[in-house]
């Protein structure tokens, strides 16, 4: 439970700040990135106690990234992200109420996120907050006592590192809230820290006017006067 207050605290957090921001009129597409793709190594916390959010002993790990994701930028420190991962189920460790769970935990996540990058003077810490939904799949192992499939609704934090202009470590949390029973063995939480790379925009923002069919010509045109002659 405090994990689903915090998230949720800083979800409304996120909201307000959007509510009340002052526009921004000079937003040009170089005020942020066009896409981020990154890789991530992920812990899975999927032992069914909401009260202890982090059992260090207890997570399920790999040791190669296991985590794919694209992030599209959208407006004024809003994008979209795709997710797809997966993860190994440790069978020394617990999963739910069971021990000697095997198989794999796979599934595919898309967030909508608001960066402080921007407010933050668009340095090297870029945090985040992100709300969204997706599946989970389990393997159909008989001490498995969560479902097979599961949609869930997810709330995320993060942070990314800049350490270049296009590189960046990126560390996230996410609980993942199961719609089949609620804060029940159908959710879970995962925590993960990769790489993330981020391709720039390098156009400026420009109007139709900007455009040659809609210039003037530079020289004006002269207008011819004929002279006039007196008669004599």
């Amino acid at each position: 439970m405090r994990q689903f207050a915090l998230l949720s605290f800083l979800t409304l957090i996120v909201f307000c700040s959007s509510t009340w921001a002052q526009p921004d009129k000079m937003i040009t597409n170089r005020d942020n990135y066009f896409w981020q793709f990154g890789i991530a190594w992920t812990s899975t916390d999927d032992d069914g106690k909401e009260l202890n959010p982090m059992p260090i002993d207890q997570l399920h790990g790999l040791p190669f990234p296991s985590r794919l994701y694209a992030d599209r930028y959208i407006y004024n420190g809003w994008s979209a992200e795709g997710v797809l991962g997966g993860q190994a189920y440790d069978a020394t460790k617990k999963v739910n109420d069971s021990i000697g769970v095997n198989g794999l935990l796979t599934y595919f996540d898309v967030a909508l996120k608001y960066s402080f990058y921007k407010q933050l003077g668009r340095g090297a810490i870029d945090p985040y907050l992100g709300a969204g939904a997706g599946f989970t799949f389990r393997s159909a192992d008989p001490k498995q006592s969560a479902p097979l499939l599961t949609p869930t609704v997810n709330l995320s934090a993060g942070c990314t590192f800049w350490m270049s202009k296009q590189i960046g470590v990126q560390a996230q949390g996410v609980y993942k809230f199961g719609l089949v029973d609620i804060l029940g063995k159908a959710s879970y939480a995962q925590y993960s820290l990769g790489l993330v790379y981020r391709i720039e925009k390098t156009d400026g923002y420009k109007s139709d006017f900007h455009k040659p069919k809609y210039k003037l010509p530079r020289k004006p045109s002269r207008i011819k006067v004929e002279k006039q002659t007196d008669e004599s």
